[in-house]
């Protein structure tokens, strides 16, 4: 294993549900984004529950995940292919960001797995929508905003 794997090795079971790995929604994903999906899962805790005296039940915490670009690139996915792999498990319902980080510092975003793929393909998916997010001033449309304001200011001076 190299280095760089060795840090964010995970020793942990994937337990997913035999009716995921044969939806119309998981068989779409690439081989790397199904590969992230499950790292996901392995990232995953659980605790045993009790619901009777005799029966237990795995109480799963599916909230608060973190898989930062770092740890993507340690396995060889690139910064650009995990964001994609990351907005394709959000719209097809995998995943959902509950906090978008920043990308400055160690600032990183945080998931919450989802079963919104369970209706992937029928009238009653929500397709979710992951937002980029840029450093006050650094996007698009405020780079068009300045070149518009400059350019009348150069027009009233000439």
């Amino acid at each position: 294993m190299a280095n760089g794997r060795r840090k964010f090795r995970l020793k942990r079971k994937v337990w997913i549900e035999p009716d995921m790995m044969e939806s119309e929604a998981f068989r779409s994903l690439s081989a790397k984004a199904m590969w992230v999906l499950l790292r996901f899962y392995q990232k995953r805790t659980w605790e045993k529950g009790k619901t009777s005296s005799r029966h237990k039940v795995t109480i799963y915490q599916n909230d608060g995940l973190v898989f930062t670009y770092a740890e993507a690139l340690a396995f060889g996915i690139s910064r650009a292919q995990f964001h994609r792999i990351i907005i394709d498990l959000v719209e097809k319902g995998f995943i959902e960001v509950q906090y978008q980080g920043g990308g400055v510092g160690r600032d990183y975003s945080r998931y919450g797995l989802s079963d919104g793929w369970k209706k992937y393909g029928t009238p009653e998916f929500k397709k979710g929508t992951k937002r980029r997010v840029l450093q006050q001033g650094l996007d698009v449309q405020t780079w068009k905003a300045r070149r518009e304001e400059e350019s009348h200011a150069m027009v009233k001076v000439a």
